[in-house]
């Protein structure tokens, strides 16, 4: 018998098989692909979201996110408050899209119907400058006709609409994710120009959304692998550099504020309490029975110790009950993998309508299919980073089909390139207008 053919896994596009320019009528055409889809987004999603129901209703301004929100606009500062009248610091979420917010809130009064339509202005607007974004690498990977596919399935894709009047960092985040990798995976500068690039995009991610760390091993690999041995202290030190000095306000503030360094979100233990905590299975997935924001003994318990110690508690209630239950942990968070990648099959389908579903169903299977075509043209550092995102969903809470929302646009690219090892050149052969 022959030995089995080996398989060779790209982990990303060497700089020769990538288109070397960018036409200045591609970039005519990625504006043609924003204005496209902000106005499909916009117009459809107006008439489809009842906004009006949205007024008054803190579920529709993501609850936690509206709260922090509307205690900045009122001049509370980034904070929570139990009663309405005392007001606890907080880094519940991370700091963007909250100040976005509270932006909104400021100009078109808190939970309006005005704030709703504004927010779903600013929604639409981030995932029309994902598609455009997602258009140019698609070009640079492969050229218009991956570009055009990638930008299409994105805007057909229902976890994208499901979401879409949401407010919750998520478009905001899949955004700054997908600049990330743009500027990680196209080589537009030396070492020390893609380092501090690397650098402060990440950083800008991790301040939409503390998920953001899940990644970072991803980035680390990528600056090692693709950077010369000389040249690689060089591009650390730069992205070092580069993402100090972005989180440093926000690494300030909790500092000033909880006597901690930390430049993440502050309920990871609570995160992981609400999702393994004394019978959580199936239905509690959705981890709202001992979270401090909709129990009342909790509640009280959260204001009374404060958020650091409270977190710092519930990490030490959750690890108690995995180390006493380690089977039910481990099963619990394949169920969690699952129904991040499928839907929450356990609980029929019934938290997301069947539309979404299976729409998640067939960018998985889309996204895997064209990773596995296309991985010797380079698809193992996108792989690797779509994996890994789910990480911190795996083991806390539940596998909700909006948290993968922000790693959708690097699906969406897995989905359209072609097997083999294609360059981009029918980009070069079809235009000499360089940018």
């Amino acid at each position: 018998m022959q030995p089995l053919a080996r398989v060779e896994w790209r982990w990303a596009p060497a700089a020769a098989r990538l288109s070397a320019t960018l036409p200045a009528s591609e970039v005519q055409r990625a504006l043609g692909v924003v204005a496209l889809v902000f106005a499909v987004k916009l117009g459809l999603g107006g008439a489809w979201f009842d906004l009006e129901a949205m007024a008054g209703n803190g579920f529709a301004f993501g609850f936690e996110v509206g709260h922090i929100a509307g205690n900045i606009a009122a001049g509370h500062g980034f904070s929570v408050s139990p009663d309405g009248e005392v007001f606890l610091p907080t880094a519940w979420v991370s700091p963007l899209y909250p100040l976005l917010l509270a932006a909104i809130f400021k100009l078109f009064g808190a939970y309006t119907l005005a704030a709703a339509k504004a927010m779903l202005v600013v929604n639409c607007l981030f995932q029309a400058a994902s598609a455009g974004l997602l258009y140019l690498l698609g070009v640079r990977f492969g050229g218009r006709s991956v570009g055009f596919v990638a930008a299409g399935i994105f805007l057909v894709n229902p976890n994208g609409w499901q979401f879409l009047a949401w407010a919750w960092p998520s478009q905001l985040f899949a955004f700054l994710l997908l600049l990330h990798f743009y500027t990680l995976l196209v080589p537009m500068y030396r070492a020390r120009g893609a380092g501090g690039l690397a650098g402060a995009t990440f950083a800008l991610a991790l301040m939409a959304d503390g998920a953001a760390i899940a990644i970072a091993p991803v980035t680390i690999a990528h600056l090692f692998l693709t950077n010369p041995k000389g040249e690689r202290r060089t591009a650390f030190a730069a992205a070092l550099i580069c993402f100090a000095i972005v989180v440093t306000p926000w690494t300030i503030r909790n500092a000033q504020q909880f006597g901690s360094i930390n430049p993440l979100r502050g309920n990871i233990g609570v995160n992981l309490w609400v999702g393994n905590y004394p019978g959580a299975n199936a239905e509690s997935f959705h981890g709202l029975a001992p979270s401090p924001w909709h129990d009342a003994a909790q509640g009280e318990k959260f204001a009374a110790v404060g958020e650091r110690n409270y977190d710092r508690m519930a990490r030490e209630w959750a690890l108690a009950e995995i180390f006493a239950r380690p089977g039910r942990f481990i099963a619990n968070s394949l169920t969690r993998f699952s129904g991040f990648w499928v839907g929450e099959w356990w609980a029929g389908y019934r938290h997301i309508p069947w539309f979404y579903s299976l729409g998640l169903i067939a960018l998985t299977a889309l996204a895997l299919r064209g990773a596995v075509r296309a991985r010797k043209f380079g698809t193992g550092a996108l792989l690797a980073a779509i994996l890994l995102f789910g990480g911190p969903y795996y083991l806390t809470v539940h596998g909700h089909g909006r948290y993968r929302v922000p790693i959708e646009p690097l699906m969406c690219l897995l989905a359209a390139l072609k097997p083999g090892e294609e360059s981009g050149e029918e980009l070069e052969a079809s235009s000499g207008d360089v940018e």
